[in-house]
């Protein structure tokens, strides 16, 4: 989640065979260490097919304690079931930053609280995520299962529907928690030292502590620690050698996490602006810890293109949050950078990310399946709204495709752009994009996916040349930054007389077919904002003459 201002959700405490690489050997990962899937019952709360049912049972007084005044984060005790399956009393309490909204908050579940030691499921723990900030409800599942398919630790998600007290709450995301179950999965013991960073406390990472301790901004979740291993680490990143570095830093699993939390475009976590990660201390070496997917995948609309288009050398200089929460400096990664600048196989490692699981056929797959498990539950929360949930997964899917692509340097979808046609023109932000043999960006218009086309900022006048023939294709607004709530018109001109007008298109509507008699000569595509606001991307679509 983001940081405060305009920000989120942070890790607090205290409770809180890999694909080879061309040319690479095989490479070694560093677990999960614990149970196989068939031994661990908790894999049934992760089942991305199930949408469970939870129902939450506690005195009034806490619930509209938890419900209307989640920033207090006080435990409540009362009774937790999944799916009818009761453990009796165990603990609640809110938690989040910005993304706590009265009615419907995170919770945190701690099955320990009342009895310790105590188990549901071989979970200790469990988050239920409002995802208050994705209502698409899918950027945890999506980011989280690329990185474990690569052999990388991260959380386990699932979904539920939650009642308390026999009303319903709403539809959630259930996360694994960053607790010491997680680390025994992954480390195959939990002998080591884990660290939240602090709240509201981000843009410091592993850079050198000067002017502060590390406990500044790192407060321990489990084990025992004074932070003088992250300032070691930190020191050892900037100063010392590589085989210093690598006695105290678990470098290629930390790069690998971030470089794949590059490719999927954030810009709120270690790699962007130093925030949404855990730090465990493992036999000593420090390693990063992913947590909190809510601005990836292009998950934050107001900074969309920012996550099309971040270079992956320099991925921090694309987020919007990058200044220091206490020196006012700006973040920059200290270990990424270096690490490339010493030939760290970052182009390597994409093509092992992107032969894997951002693959585009596969992902585009994942997606789709995940999004038909909990169509009919996310179109049913009260909070987000089924257009919302819907417009999200369509964000969600066009960003993939127009991330990969630009990362492969073309098409990644079985595509081909317009034959014979060549586009100018001025839009009224922003810069023309046509998909071209070279790159094509695609658009998926209410759940359709479109290959070719021409993309601008509304309003627009934009030229091409054509023969005598019919002009055909399709219109349709793609609004990831929600600027355009009027909609757009499009318009054929040509020789000063207009042969075609689509009425008003809303965002995320069925694209608009045409099929128009032009003549030779130019012709002009035109699409006007029908507000006072610039509009995002109108498109047009498939578009040919013959």
């Amino acid at each position: 989640m983001l940081p405060t201002a305009p920000g989120d959700d942070v890790p607090t405490a205290p409770d809180d065979d890999t694909p080879t690489a061309p040319g690479e050997e095989p490479i070694e990962t560093i677990g999960p260490a614990g149970a196989s899937p068939e031994e661990d019952p908790s894999d049934a709360v992760f089942d991305p097919a199930v949408v469970h049912r939870i129902d939450l049972t506690l005195d009034a007084a806490a619930w509209a304690d938890l419900r209307d005044n989640p920033w207090a984060e006080a435990w409540w005790t009362g009774d937790f079931a999944l799916d009818g399956e009761s453990i009796g009393e165990v603990g609640f309490r809110a938690y989040g930053g910005a993304s706590h909204v009265p009615g419907k908050p995170n919770l945190k579940i701690g099955f320990d609280r009342e009895v310790a030691g105590r188990e549901f499921l071989g979970l200790e723990q469990l988050k239920l995520d409002a995802s208050t900030q994705d209502p698409g409800f899918l950027n945890e599942a999506v980011a989280t299962d690329v990185l474990r398919d690569l052999g990388l630790p991260a959380a386990r998600t699932g979904w539920a529907v939650v009642y308390a007290n026999g009303e319903k709450v709403g539809f959630y995301v259930l996360l694994e928690p960053m607790d010491d179950t997680f680390i025994r999965r992954w480390f195959g013991n939990d002998d080591g030292v884990l660290y939240g960073t602090t709240s509201y406390m981000y843009a410091q990472g592993l850079n050198r502590f000067t002017t502060s301790s590390p406990l500044s901004w790192y407060v321990v979740t489990f084990g025992e620690g004074d932070g003088s291993d992250i300032a070691a680490a930190a020191d050892a990143i900037a100063l010392g050698t590589r085989e210093e570095l690598e006695a105290l830093v678990d470098t290629e699993t930390s790069m690998r996490i971030s470089a794949t939390r590059a490719m999927m475009g954030s810009t709120d976590s270690f790699v962007a602006d130093g925030n949404n990660f855990y730090l465990y201390n493992h036999q000593g070496r420090i390693v990063v810890l992913p947590w909190d997917f809510d601005v990836e995948l292009a998950g934050y609309s107001p900074v969309f293109w920012n996550m099309v288009e971040m270079e992956m050398e320099r991925p921090w200089e694309y987020s919007h949050w990058r200044t220091n929460s206490l020196t006012g400096e700006i973040y920059t990664e200290p270990l990424y950078a270096r690490m490339l600048a010493e030939g760290w196989d970052l182009d390597g490692w994409m093509a092992t990310v992107a032969a894997g699981p951002l693959d585009w056929a596969a992902v585009d797959a994942r997606v789709q399946a995940l999004a038909a498990v909990i169509d009919t539950d996310a179109c049913a929360d009260a909070y987000h709204s089924c257009a919302s949930h819907r417009q999200r997964v369509a964000d969600l899917r066009f960003f993939l495709h127009t991330r990969l692509s630009r990362l492969a340097g073309g098409e990644v979808a079985d595509c081909s752009g317009p034959t014979g046609l060549a586009f100018s023109g001025s839009v009224g932000s922003g810069s023309l994009l046509v998909d071209t043999s070279e790159w094509a960006p695609g658009l998926v218009v209410n759940g359709e996916h479109h290959c070719t086309g021409v993309y601008a900022h509304a309003p627009s006048e934009v030229v091409t040349t054509v023969t005598a023939g019919t002009f055909s294709g399709a219109v349709g607004l793609h609004d990831a930054n929600g600027t355009c709530g009027d909609g757009v018109v499009f318009s054929l001109v040509q020789d000063g007389a207009v042969l075609w007008t689509s009425g008003t298109v809303a965002g995320y509507e069925d694209a608009v077919p045409f099929a128009v008699p032009v003549g030779a000569g130019a012709l002009t595509l035109r699409s006007d904002a029908r507000g006072d606001n610039a509009c995002d991307r109108s498109v047009w679509v498939d578009v040919a003459v013959e």
